[in-house]
This record gives C-alpha cells, structure tokens and sequence, in this order.
C-alpha cells in the first residue's frame, strides 16, 4: 500500500512526529526522538531539510542557528534506515532543490511542504513532480493563497496531496485554532485533510481527528527547556505518548454511522430493562388490573407495551409477588 493509499483509506490517521530542528545538530538526540515516536505509536517522524544559505541571508539574526541546526547529507539515509527499523516512515520538509535531490536518491516516499513555503509556487512545483505523496500545511494563507499553491502542485499532473489546517502561531492558542476550517478545506478540495498542531495541548488533536484529520502532524522534544527555536512550543515524552494513545482511542469509539449493539450490551438488556411482572401473590383465574402488575427488573416478562392490552384479563395459574408475567400465564391448560 502507498503512503498516500494509507492516509486516504485506513480508519486509523497518520501520526507524525515533528522533529524538525529538535535533533539541535546531534544525531544521537535525533534517534532518541525517533524512539520517541515509535514508543508513542506514531506513523512517521519528520525532518526539517533547509540549507541556510538557500533559506535567509547571511545578515539575518537566525542565520547561524539555522546553519547549526542543518541535517547533514550524511544523516539522510541513516535516519532513513534507523525509521525504517522501527516500523516509521521517514520524510522531511522541501525547501530547496539540494536537499530534494539527497532524499530523491534515497528513495523518499513522502515530502511536506511547511507554511513557510506555502507562496514558493516554483518550490511547490518541483516537489509535485517527483510524483510522490505530499502533504501541505497551510498556515498564514487565505483560502485565495492556498487555492494558488494547490493550482501549482497540481498542474504537475500529481493529486497525492493532503493538506493540514495550520495556525502559525508558536505555541498557537487554542482561540487562534478554528479547527472547524478542516471542513471547508474538505468542502473545497477531493483531498484528503489533516491537522499541524502548534498548541501545547494534547485535546487539539483528538478533535480533530473526531472532524475527519487523516493527518496530526505535532513537534516532540525530549524537554521544552532544551535551547533551540522549536522546543519550547513541543510535546514532552509523556504528553505526546498521551495524545497518540488517546487519539487512538478515540478512533475506535467513533464507530460508524451504523447502530449496533455489542453482545456485552444486548446481555445488560437482560437485566436493565424492566418487564410486567406480578406485584403481589395472585390467585388463578385472577383478573389483572393496575395494582396487580409492577413493572421491574429483569427483562424476563412482557414488554411495558403490553401493560393495557393485559389489564382485564385472567390468569389461568396462580402467580408470585415478583414472579415475570408472560403470555402463557393467560393459557389455558388442554385438561382444564
């Protein structure tokens, strides 16, 4: 099955695990991580693949953090293979044609195209036409920007897109998140949908699953404190072990449009509702009225239905206080 057929067809969403720059230039950091998202129970984890000469200039005041926190060619397909092993999808972020060859010859199968990106049309291009699966966040755009930038991926002939509702906001706060906007995405475009967590909440994304994400993409460190410009707005170990259990829950109990009744419900239906049964001792050939019939647990006597369709009636065998009131109480034996 192709990522892209995952995303589109199983019940269950694809977890990603944004590791993006929180590696901070250490390879061992970045399998840690990597550790991380396969002990949570994510799909994939996620690299940042920028050069910062093709980012910003060199005067600019991030230019030396993003130079420290490049991925080297080296990583690609270590990173690749140690995913691999753990059953993980490897991908990373498109900025630049360099650091798209590296992953093209290594045989990527997934690219991301960041908000950042979003108005970089020929970038958007490039990526479409190497033919694989992309997803596409869109945070800071108007529905105007996003319906260019998806013209642009699709005029490759390529229609392997998801695109993520996205709040460019670090940490976003969840007043900004308007998570209802994946519905008009959904309304919009034949793509599959999803959702770039910024918050640092976990709740942000189980609702949105609950509104039809095929895709949670949300960043992980191993300790927010940790110096670099993506942790402090990052889920810690637990809090992201947490959100991909829940998320996982919360798939299972959405359950279908379908009404159904477990086997272990159907069994509690015998002892919850409540039938007729005999209110007090009663005579054969009594006449049922009101004060003779109770209606209590369990389900062993007539339905509550038939209360008036049995008032007026005689009892041809004597009944128990408690004891059910059925159809054959009504029945005459063939000797009598």
């Amino acid at each position: 099955m192709s990522i892209f057929d995952r995303i589109t067809k199983e019940t269950k969403s694809f977890i990603v695990a944004e590791i993006g720059s929180n590696h901070n230039g250490s390879f061992d950091l970045a399998l840690s991580l990597i550790d991380l998202a396969k002990k949570a129970g994510a799909n994939a984890v996620k690299f940042q693949s920028f050069l910062a000469d093709q980012l910003v200039r060199p005067a600019d005041p991030d230019y030396k953090t993003l130079k420290r926190l490049e991925v080297p060619q080296g990583w690609y397909l270590r990173l690749q293979a140690e995913s691999k092993a753990r059953g993980l999808v490897f991908f990373s972020t498109a900025t630049n044609d360099v650091t798209l060859g590296w992953m093209e010859e290594i045989g990527v199968e997934l690219y991301k195209i960041a908000s950042p990106n979003l108005t970089h049309l020929p970038l958007i291009r490039k990526t479409s036409s190497l033919g694989k699966a992309v997803i596409m966040s869109t945070g800071m755009a108007s529905v105007k920007q996003i319906d260019e930038a998806v013209q642009a991926f699709t005029s490759t002939g390529n229609r392997q897109l998801c695109l993520l509702h996205c709040v460019s906001e670090y940490p976003a706060r969840p007043e900004s998140i308007n998570l209802r906007f994946m519905e008009t995405l959904q309304a919009i475009y034949p793509y599959p949908v999803g959702f770039s967590d910024h918050t640092l909440e976990i709740g942000t994304s189980i609702a949105a699953v609950t509104l039809g994400a095929r895709v949670i993409e949300k960043h992980v460190t191993l300790d927010r404190s940790m110096e670099g410009p993506d942790h402090h707005y990052a889920l810690e170990p637990e809090e992201f072990i947490s959100m991909c259990r829940n998320i996982r829950a919360v798939e299972e109990a959405l359950g279908s449009k379908t009404k159904t009744i477990s086997p272990s419900e159907a069994k509690k239906s015998d002892s919850y509702w409540r039938s007729l049964h005999a209110a007090e001792d009663l005579a054969k050939g009594t006449v049922l009225q009101g004060e003779h019939i109770s209606i209590v647990r369990p389900n062993d006597g007539l339905h509550s239905r038939h209360l008036e369709d049995v008032i007026g009636l005689a009892i041809q065998k004597p009944l128990t206080s408690g004891e059910p009131i059925t159809w054959e109480v009504f029945k005459k034996k063939r000797h009598d």
